[in-house]
């Protein structure tokens, strides 16, 4: 038997009621959001992109959440499609029983346009611990060095 609730916002109150009904005997409780990238959720995503996408999304937290298509560009080669996998790998996951991955979680990683062109590749989030890029950081072996002036992450190899 499978029960879920979505709860948004709960005060403190209802999710410790929550968290006592559902503490029942073989129960199991997760109690993170199904809309928040988790590092085993980010690595189980990240082993199943294609080596393009996974190059582009390693290249971007490397940048600390936006990368250049100039810097990600195969000589010679266009960077059409490349974004569909994101999309596509986040459904399947979505998809399989059991689920790797609840529905709701965001697209890490999106295409910036002007007109009918891609100029960069962008990653949700910034700063926070739970945001997109600090948690494909983190996976990726990156350690965050600072913030720059706009609040996003400056990252390093870790050693």
């Amino acid at each position: 038997m499978t029960i879920t609730i979505s709860v948004t916002n709960p005060t403190p109150e209802v999710l410790e009621h929550l968290l006592a009904i559902a503490s029942a005997p073989g129960a199991t409780v997760s109690t993170v959001p199904d809309d928040r990238w988790t590092p085993e959720r980010a690595r189980a995503y990240y082993d199943r992109l294609p080596p393009r996408a996974r190059d582009i999304l390693h290249a971007a937290v490397r940048k600390g959440g936006r990368v250049q298509v100039d810097e990600v560009r195969v000589e010679g080669k266009s960077l059409r499609g490349t974004t569909g996998p994101f999309r596509q790998v986040l459904r399947e996951g979505a998809r399989t029983d059991p689920p790797l991955w609840p529905a709701a979680l965001p697209v890490p990683v999106r295409s910036v346009r002007v007109g009918a062109a891609v100029v960069a590749f962008d990653m949700i989030g910034g700063t926070d611990e739970e945001d997109p890029v600090m948690v494909f950081g983190k996976v990726l072996g990156f350690r965050v060095e600072g913030f720059r002036a706009d609040g996003t992450p400056v990252f390093s190899p870790a050693k």
